[in-house]
């Protein structure tokens, strides 16, 4: 499918934006919105194929990828407010808005405070807080682990620099998998990693954003004993409290749905938007 890169400036900062063609006048629009440390390099074993149906759009949050940096006054609501901000310049209708891990919080943040923007969600492994499991790591992490990344993304000229560092963190990836995620950090605001933890979080939910969610939402999980961010508990106590949410589980797989079963998520979002 052809497709075009270019930035979209929102008034407060330039995002990178890649835009595939229109399969019709009429299709709907999609915006893929990726996780923490990533970039929109995440949703490449699906685009092709959401592209034969759906007018599909994907950015790089600010920090990550060629957008914008992510500068030291930033929040995690700051990249909600930047999806809200963008999405009028990529369609002058409600979208189909769906995010990955820090995408599908900032996916529920768009749809809750902003739901004339937002005709249907997805949220795939998407973070949830306190009875998350990455919020679980992130009690146990020592705050040096994040400065020594920040330290290796300052210091490195290629991602190459980087592939020892991923490899030990990645311990058993593939090649491939090493390179991209090398890739990745890369191309990361290292300020990202030097930001203060908010302890805050050690008992947000984020019940009221999840609940003032009022469009039809999928939630898409992989199993957390494979490396996903949500039990199957707290998975059911998201869902139940977005008014019209439902659940697909995927056991044998970890925290990337999209890639590890790549066709079987394809088919279960193409069938949630014609629901």
């Amino acid at each position: 499918m052809t497709f075009t890169q270019r930035y979209v400036h929102t008034g407060k900062i330039a995002l990178n934006v890649t835009e595939w063609e229109a399969p019709s006048p009429d299709s709907p629009t999609m915006v893929l919105i990726h996780g923490y440390g990533s970039n929109s390099n995440t949703w490449g074993r699906v685009v092709d194929k959401l592209a034969l149906e759906f007018h599909l759009f994907t950015l790089d949050l600010r920090g990550m990828g060629r957008s914008g940096r992510y500068g030291v006054a930033s929040t995690r609501q700051t990249w909600a407010d930047d999806v809200a901000d963008i999405i009028p310049a990529l369609s002058n209708q409600a979208v189909f808005l769906v995010g990955h891990s820090l995408g599908g919080w900032v996916t529920a943040a768009v749809t809750s405070k902003y739901p004339t923007l937002v005709s249907k969600a997805v949220l795939v492994e998407p973070y949830s807080g306190a009875n998350s499991e990455v919020r679980k790591q992130i009690r146990e992490r020592p705050p040096e682990r994040r400065s020594a990344r920040a330290q290796q993304i300052r210091l490195a000229t290629t991602p190459k620099d980087l592939i020892s560092a991923v490899s030990d963190q990645y311990y058993g990836a593939s090649d491939d998998s090493i390179q991209r995620i090398a890739n990745m950090w890369f191309q990361m605001d290292p300020v990202l990693e030097e930001g203060p933890i908010s302890r805050s979080e050690d008992s947000e939910t984020f019940d009221g954003l999840f609940s003032a969610i009022n469009c039809p939402t999928l939630v898409i999980i992989g199993a957390a004993d494979k490396g996903g961010i949500l039990s199957e508990e707290e998975a059911k106590r998201v869902v139940g409290l977005i008014p019209d949410a439902r659940l697909i589980s995927w056991p044998k797989v970890g925290h990337s749905p999209h890639i590890a079963r790549h066709h079987d998520f394809i088919r279960a979002v193409a069938r949630f938007w014609r629901e």
